[in-house]
Order: C-alpha cells, then sequence, then structure tokens
C-alpha cells in the first residue's frame, strides 16, 4: 500500500510540475501580449471619439440641410 501511494503521489506530483510549466509559459505568453493589449484599447478608445464625431457631424450636416431648403 505505501509503494501504491508513492507512486500515485509521484505522478501527482509530474502533473503538477507539467501544470506549473504550462502555467509559466502562458503567462509569459500574456506578458508578451500585454503592450498589444493596451494597444487594441487605446483603438477601440480613439473608435468611439471618432464615432461620436461622425454623429455629431452628420448631425449637424442635417440641420445645415434642413436650413439651405428653408432658405430655397
Amino acid at each position: 500500500m505505501n509503494w501504491a501511494a508513492t507512486g500515485r503521489y509521484r505522478t501527482e506530483c509530474e502533473r503538477a510540475a507539467t501544470l506549473n510549466a504550462a502555467n509559466e509559459k502562458l503567462m509569459a505568453r500574456h506578458a508578451a501580449l500585454q503592450p498589444l493589449l493596451m494597444q487594441v484599447r487605446d483603438i477601440e478608445v480613439h473608435v468611439a471619439d471618432l464615432e461620436r464625431t461622425v454623429l455629431s457631424l452628420n448631425e449637424y450636416t442635417k440641420r445645415l440641410e434642413h436650413r439651405y431648403r428653408a432658405l430655397a
């Protein structure tokens, strides 16, 4: 029974080491991608600002069209 438990513990230890190595690789990849993720977030913010500007210009253009039609 003691040898069986030792074998199980050894197997679990190997699995834990494998999982730890995989976790370290994932953390390294995440750290490498972090600057790119920040750039994506910045781009999203700028796109949202541009969308608000486009909507504002569209509303302004519509008001100008109504004024022009009222004058014509």
